[in-house]
């Protein structure tokens, strides 16, 4: 099982809601349809790089960290943690989402799990897909909280 964290936008966009309240981690530009239909055209694009990690190497089982920027200086909020419980799907109907009508038809559902309190990491990468390695301090929080809140919920 791997933990890879995904963003929920850009920092100025926030796509939570659509992303918990219907179990799903969604990933774009999907203006050119199913990744693997498209693969050379994403790959051309530049974006062919994170939307086949989506695609391709997430696997079922591996959980998800949903987080947000809270500043520029890489100080993250983890918002949700997830198992990965769906293949990659190509879904047109999230091609307006959010203020900015963004297009992020590349879906995978999810199992999400919120937290009841904020929680703050410093530290991370820009906001895209990436595989957490043992090192990285959102991984160990992100275990930390998976734990916590699968215990919860199993009461």
């Amino acid at each position: 099982m791997n933990y890879w964290q995904i963003s929920d936008g850009n920092g100025e966009t926030n796509l939570r809601d659509v992303f918990i309240d219907l179990n799903v981690a969604l990933m774009g530009p999907g203006e050119l349809g199913d990744y693997f239909d498209h693969k050379n055209e994403y790959e051309n694009m530049g974006h062919g790089n994170k939307i086949g990690t989506f695609a391709e190497k997430v696997q079922i089982g591996d959980i998800f960290v949903l987080k947000h920027m809270k500043s520029k200086m890489k100080t993250w909020q983890i918002l949700a943690v997830g198992e990965v419980v769906g293949e990659y799907q190509y879904e047109p109907i999230f091609g307006n989402v959010g203020a900015y009508g963004w297009d992020v038809q590349h879906c995978r559902r999810v199992n999400w799990k919120v937290p009841d309190e904020e929680i703050i990491v410093t530290g991370g990468a820009k906001p895209k897909i990436q595989i957490l390695k043992d090192s990285n301090a959102m991984k160990g929080k992100a275990m930390e909280l998976w734990d916590k809140l699968l215990f919860n919920y199993k009461k």
